[in-house]
């Protein structure tokens, strides 16, 4: 995301960066402040729902973020399915290497903390799970006659980046991720033929 100086977009962003790394609870009004260089006055002015309101954009400009990466490296690999999918898998284990493994998602954390107990938030984080899914069914629909087989396979394949990702971000490495993918290619259907 490029940096702005405009008030309400540096909140946003400082948002995310903390919900990524540290998730809902343990950011403070007072830390996102001064991450996003806001004055109080102007943070209310801008979210006058306060922090859940900040959360819900911050999940929306991110989760955006993650369905457009997703379509580009789709179109990025040309049909090629089994690329796509390891490129996902690659990506997701540069991110959070360069992280030093901060690199967390905010719709996990989001939905690990707070959806339960608010309808909101549970309701968004669904959307843009959602969303994702669907861009990555776009990127393996070749490989499947159906849509709902390629949104089921694509489920599956958030599902293990999802899991991969809490899991190397608590053991520190991301040594699995190329058998995980690897694992999801081999249980693609085979290349349909062009009449």
């Amino acid at each position: 995301m490029a940096r702005t100086s405009n008030a309400r977009q540096d909140a946003i962003e400082a948002a995310v960066r903390l919900f990524r790394s540290q998730g809902y609870s343990a950011t403070g009004l007072s830390q996102l402040l001064e991450e996003s260089g806001a004055p109080k006055g102007s943070f209310y002015f801008h979210f006058p729902g306060g922090k859940e309101q900040l959360a819900l954009e911050a999940l929306t400009v991110f989760g955006e973020d993650i369905r457009s990466r997703i379509a580009r490296r789709a179109a990025s690999v040309d049909g090629d399915t089994p690329a796509f999918i390891r490129a996902m898998f690659e990506a997701t284990a540069k991110e959070l290497e360069a992280s030093n493994y901060t690199a967390g998602c905010v719709a996990s954390n989001l939905g690990g903390e707070m959806s339960s107990g608010n309808r909101p938030i549970a309701d968004a984080v669904t959307a843009v799970i959602q969303s994702w899914v669907e861009a990555i069914a776009d990127g393996v629909a070749s490989r499947f006659e159906t849509r709902e087989a390629a949104v089921a396979y694509a489920a599956t394949v958030m599902a293990s980046l999802s899991g991969m990702r809490t899991m190397a971000r608590a053991q520190r490495s991301t040594a699995m991720f190329g058998s995980i993918a690897d694992v999801l290619v081999n249980g693609l259907p085979a290349q349909k033929s062009v009449a």
